[in-house]
């Protein structure tokens, strides 16, 4: 019985610290939304990202997977990718980026409360997505990747 117990209290205290991460996290987003502030992001980061693969067009969904995690991440390229501003090649790079690295703000919040070091996780979550992207880059024709 006191393992349940413990148990039970173990896991109430996990959900109430990933409730006090995701609710600000969440909040954060739908002010970016109001004032447009990923659209001033994707202007900054594109610079950084058009050297792996990513068009212009790719940076807004990449942006909101890398900081707001995979489901909103995904949304906005499904709604992207409906729009026709995104071809199917951008939506593999982006996917591969995402599965990867998403959520960066949002996981490495819930693993550093667990003891882990914030800096190991962003870096290695980094540079294994660069790498995954730029290389499927090189591997992927324009036309090889059909709707």
């Amino acid at each position: 019985m006191e393992i349940i117990i413990s148990t039970f209290w173990g896991l109430a205290k996990l959900l109430g610290l990933v409730f006090v991460i995701v609710v600000p996290l969440m909040m954060i987003l739908e002010i970016s939304r109001e004032f447009k502030a990923l659209d001033l992001l994707t202007r900054v980061f594109y610079p950084l990202v058009r050297w792996i693969g990513f068009k212009k067009d790719s940076i807004y969904p990449l942006l909101a997977g890398v900081i707001f995690g995979i489901s909103y991440g995904g949304g906005v390229l499904i709604g992207e990718s409906n729009s026709g501003r995104i071809d199917s090649k951008q939506r593999l790079l982006i996917a591969l980026f995402l599965g990867v690295c998403h959520a960066i703000i949002e996981d490495t919040l819930l693993f550093v409360a667990q003891g882990a070091d914030w800096l190991i996780l962003i870096v290695t979550r980094f540079i294994l997505a660069i790498i995954v992207v730029f290389g499927a880059n090189l591997v992927i024709k324009e036309n090889v990747v059909k709707k």
